[in-house]
């Protein structure tokens, strides 16, 4: 009896076993199929997945492309539904995004002063000639064929922001309890430093990887050649989720990871702005580049220095800001990679595609990024 017990539960096993990695392969290709259908509605083109001829005669609206993109990829059949596929619509603001007012004018009080200040902005360029590119705002699907169009795009721009981390719910509940506004909880001494992401967070990430799973394969052609990430943990973390698959230690085609300094706004005292060392980040996420994050420190005077910095009024930061998402634009101009995925924060993101960016439609440039919320931009450099 005992015998055929034990053969019972070995046949049982393996039984369960063999299953497994037919249901993986079956849902990978469900996915993958998701995105390629997607592609061939947008394209006008029977799906490969649907063995029925499409015999829809109901008349299209023809699609519109902007006059100065010359592509030769992009199909001039109308565009389908692709709320499934762009789901950032459907993000809501929460009350812990409270700081985007302040945020927004700010910027574009700097964005006024320096078009105003023409002596000012003469320097600046004659130091550092900026680099203009036209951004232009696409979903997965588009950017699929995008990616193929080296004429109207030199780059593929996959910008995410990271999803809800502690600091939210610490300055949700301190305000609470206490009847003060979210801004006085910085002061507590139980505020969240380098905060990683709660569990709804980590949620919001998972419906990203979603995304990724369906329109970021070889069936597409739409994948990450390089992956930059903030040197804030939340970001990094929140890269990770979207992209289980590309991470430095599990893609296939070893995608580079790079924390990039710049991808980032001054802490001005803020406690959940404050970086965490290289060797905490190291040991956290083997496989991402920290040399030019290690670089900064050195410059600065270690994490103390940077997390120290003396604080300085919304307006300037601003400005200091702008400066460095126009450097950030210049580096990724003279690097190699084509599809590059960054992973940032809402007022960065802002500056980069109101200010460094001819972002079109001008717009959706000047919105925030939500929590959670990813966006596909095609940048063509002048």
């Amino acid at each position: 009896i005992a015998r055929h017990q034990l053969l019972f539960c070995f046949e049982t096993m393996m039984t369960y076993f063999s299953r497994q990695p037919t249901a993986l392969l079956l849902r990978g290709i469900q996915a993958r199929s998701q995105g390629t259908a997607a592609i061939a509605r947008h394209a006008n083109e029977p799906s490969i997945t649907s063995t029925t001829a499409n015999t829809s005669t109901t008349p299209k609206k023809p699609y519109l492309k902007p006059t100065h993109f010359n592509s030769t990829i992009y199909p001039k059949t109308p565009i389908s539904d692709f709320s499934s596929a762009a789901p950032s619509s459907k993000l809501k603001r929460d009350d812990g995004d409270y700081y985007f007012e302040a945020h927004s004018e700010a910027l574009f009080s700097a964005l006024v002063d320096l078009q105003q200040q023409e002596q000012i902005t003469n320097k600046i360029e004659e130091e550092k000639p900026r680099n203009y590119a036209t951004a232009r705002d696409m979903d997965l699907v588009e950017a699929s064929y995008a990616v193929r169009d080296h004429e109207s795009y030199d780059k593929i721009l996959i910008l995410m922001r990271h999803g809800e981390a502690k600091h939210n719910v610490f300055e949700r509940r301190y305000a609470r309890e206490n009847g003060t506004t979210m801004e006085e909880a910085n002061v507590h001494d139980d505020y969240p430093v380098d905060p990683m992401l709660t569990g709804k967070g980590c949620g919001q990430m998972l419906d990203l990887s979603r995304r990724t799973a369906t329109f970021f394969n070889n069936d597409t052609g739409l994948q990450p050649d390089l992956v930059v990430v903030s040197p804030l943990r939340r970001a990094i973390q929140s890269a990770h989720i979207a992209f289980p698959t590309h991470t430095a230690l599990t893609s296939l085609t070893n995608t580079p990871w790079v924390c990039h300094p710049g991808c980032m706004e001054q802490a001005n005292g803020n406690k959940s702005e404050f970086v965490s060392s290289s060797s905490e980040l190291e040991e956290m996420f083997p496989g991402v580049d920290f040399a030019m994050f290690n670089e900064s420190l050195v410059d600065n005077g270690d994490v103390d220095g940077v997390n120290g910095r003396e604080m300085v009024p919304l307006f300037e930061s601003k400005i200091d800001l702008m400066g460095r998402t126009d450097e950030f634009l210049r580096w990724i101009k003279e690097r190699e990679e084509r599809v590059i995925v960054v992973s940032s924060h809402a007022t960065w993101l802002q500056s980069l595609c109101a200010f460094s960016l001819q972002y079109e439609p001008e717009s959706k440039g000047l919105e925030m990024f939500k929590k959670g919320e990813m966006r596909s931009v095609g940048l063509k450099f002048d």
